[in-house]
């Protein structure tokens, strides 16, 4: 049935923006080193949003659904944020490629800033901070040459660090141009959401208003 295939669509589309969420949540608390396994599942699943909307295309029919769809997607196209992660998505899937650096500030370093930091499980040859995720912390030795990151907290009175996509468009509004990474990839799962939402409101049935009995005097 059209009801039952529908509703079964937009709860695989909400699947995919769950999806893209968890990816959020990783990126913003996970450790240094799944930041770009977070961003890769925005990207990937955030783009998804939209393929699997559109396959209510078939179910609602061409003619019906074009006429909703596109004012929608004429909006998103002409939304430089939104045009940047279609593009970000598409040097990824293409070129396993994602345009990120980081940006931070170091405001006090001494010896009694690194005593507050927490040590290392083992002997560490280094320590650093503002790595190419963003993260700080040790560097120990596994032997044979090898080294492995021993990621921790810093004080943000000893450094802020965060990653910034750095091959953002002229287009893009100056004020999300400073935003960090993580940030700017909540405002464009922001924006699916509202998608979604409308894609509900168009195509989902509400509960109709229960029936009353009039009384006749």
């Amino acid at each position: 049935m059209e009801i039952e295939a529908t509703v079964l669509a937009i709860k695989r589309a909400q699947q995919v923006l769950d999806t893209a969420y968890f990816g959020l949540k990783t990126l913003k608390s996970g450790d240094p080193a799944e930041k770009s396994a977070g961003l890769r599942n925005v990207l990937v699943f955030g783009r998804s949003v939209t393929f699997v909307i559109q396959n209510l295309r078939t179910i609602v029919g061409e003619s019906k659904f074009n006429s909703w769809y596109e004012p929608h997607q004429n909006q998103m196209r002409a939304d430089p944020l939104m045009r940047y992660f279609v593009e970000a998505r598409n040097n990824l899937e293409k070129q396993g490629r994602l345009d990120v650096a980081v940006s931070g500030t170091v405001h006090s370093f001494s010896g009694g800033d690194l005593a507050k930091i927490e040590k290392p499980p083992f002997d560490a040859t280094s320590f650093f901070m503002g790595d190419q995720n963003g993260g700080s912390g040790w560097e120990m030795d596994l032997g044979g040459g090898e080294t492995i990151k021993y990621y921790v907290s810093i004080p943000k009175t000893v450094g802020e660090f965060r990653q910034v996509f750095h091959s953002l468009p002229d287009n893009i509004p100056e004020e999300l141009r400073s935003l960090s990474v993580d940030a700017l990839c909540e405002i464009y799962l922001g924006k699916l959401s509202g998608l979604l939402a409308a894609v509900k409101k168009e195509f989902l049935i509400g509960p109709k208003e229960r029936p009353y009995l009039r009384l006749v005097k």
